[in-house]
């Protein structure tokens, strides 16, 4: 998990929300896995100890007369291949609750969203679920923590690149964050493959495994226009 990263001050941000509610799961998983996904993107996988660097992501929004929950899943990345340097994201699945919302996303900023039913508690015991019409895909709950957590104001500010080098959007990500270690003794963490999000087949193929919990009640989340790979 990182604090910050750069990005161009002249961006003009097309949504820019405050207030959010959000749970986050950061997790590695094989390096190697990632490495050749994002291959064919042009890009390389961030890399801490060997592994690569994934969140799962769930908020609690409201954009204009909106309210929505959203979930992304986002893979850490680098520009160059020695993978020191968290570079921004690359987003291959999100999904939000509102069917117009998602249909939006794909159309305006052909960006991978997927209608989808979520569920998130950001207060303790927090916890992410998603289902789709075939069921559960995921569910994640922190069992009562044994510490007190780290509190730790958070920003991020980055290029977010799509699937298929279809573009790439700017976003902020900030907020004051309640920190907890992922138990995988206690907490729950539960997968289930889907014939049409490929995404979960891919999570537990390169054995993504929790590590840390980030919970925060009034974070801001912005998102600029899609652009061309190519541009700033």
């Amino acid at each position: 998990m990182r604090k910050g990263a750069t990005a161009n001050t002249s961006v003009q941000y097309a949504a820019d929300l405050y207030n959010v509610k959000e749970v986050t799961l950061h997790g590695t998983a094989d390096l190697s896995f990632w490495e050749a996904v994002l291959r064919k993107e042009g890009l390389f996988p961030y890399q801490e100890a060997g592994k690569a660097n994934l969140l799962l992501s769930a908020i609690n929004a409201k954009w204009r007369r909106f309210k929505f929950r959203e979930f992304v899943i986002a893979v850490g990345v680098c520009l160059n291949e020695n993978g020191t340097s968290l570079d921004g994201y690359y987003l291959p699945h999100a999904f939000n609750s509102s069917k117009l919302l998602a249909f939006s996303e794909r159309v305006f900023f052909q960006t991978p969203y997927f209608q989808g039913d979520i569920q998130l508690q950001n207060k303790l015991p927090a916890s992410i679920k998603l289902q789709d019409r075939t069921g559960v895909l995921l569910h994640a709950e922190m069992s009562t923590p044994e510490m007190l957590p780290i509190v730790e104001y958070l920003e991020w500010k980055g290029p977010i690149f799509l699937p298929n080098n279809r573009g790439k959007f700017f976003a902020v990500l900030a907020g004051e964050a309640k920190i907890y270690p992922f138990s995988s003794e206690t907490d729950r963490f539960e997968l289930k493959p889907s014939a049409r999000h490929g995404i979960f087949q891919q999570l537990i193929d390169s054995n993504f495994a929790g590590s840390v919990w980030s919970l925060r009640s009034n974070s801001r989340h912005a998102k600029s226009k899609t652009y061309k790979r190519d541009s700033e």
